[in-house]
């Protein structure tokens, strides 16, 4: 009689989880994109399921003003340019932004004073014990960086070609 009654124990928790996964997000942000980020005036977007980060559409300014949902009692970011074929640029040290009680922070406040180069960046954005992960490009003039595709960065997260 203890073995059914296990039994159809399993078979509600099996179904209390499933019920809980059909209602996550459509596209299982929960862990990569746990809150929104918004740069220059986009919102990050995940663009397909089991992406590694959300993605910035269009280049936005080294000066531009990134967003959170709500104010964070610190909110921290980093970014990490990024080489033509998608791994961290050599020799570069990450930018940090480091601010409190708020719900943003302008790219260009990094703790060393200097402004992001154009290029393509991936950005962890900590805020309420979660980080968000958000790859955006930083405007340059015409031809004067190549950027790596998404596909390479997400292969460089990986740990491969």
């Amino acid at each position: 009689m203890k073995s059914y009654s296990h039994v159809i124990q399993l078979l509600l928790m099996l179904g209390l989880l499933s019920g809980w996964a059909a209602a996550q997000e459509p596209l299982d942000t929960v862990g990569i994109y746990p809150f929104k980020v918004t740069v220059g005036g986009q919102e990050a977007k995940m663009q397909k399921k089991g992406d590694l980060f959300a993605v910035v559409a269009k280049p936005i300014k080294n000066h531009a003003l990134l967003k959170i949902e709500k104010q964070s009692d610190l909110l921290i970011v980093n970014a990490f340019r990024r080489e033509e074929d998608g791994t961290v640029a050599n020799g570069t040290t990450p930018a940090a932004m480091f601010a409190q009680k708020t719900d943003q922070v302008k790219l260009n406040a990094t703790l060393d004073k200097k402004v992001l180069k154009p290029g393509r960046y991936l950005m962890n954005v900590v805020a309420h014990r979660k980080t968000s992960r958000v790859v955006f490009t930083v405007a340059g003039p015409e031809g004067e960086v190549k950027l790596p595709s998404l596909k390479q960065i997400t292969e460089a997260l990986r740990g491969g070609q």
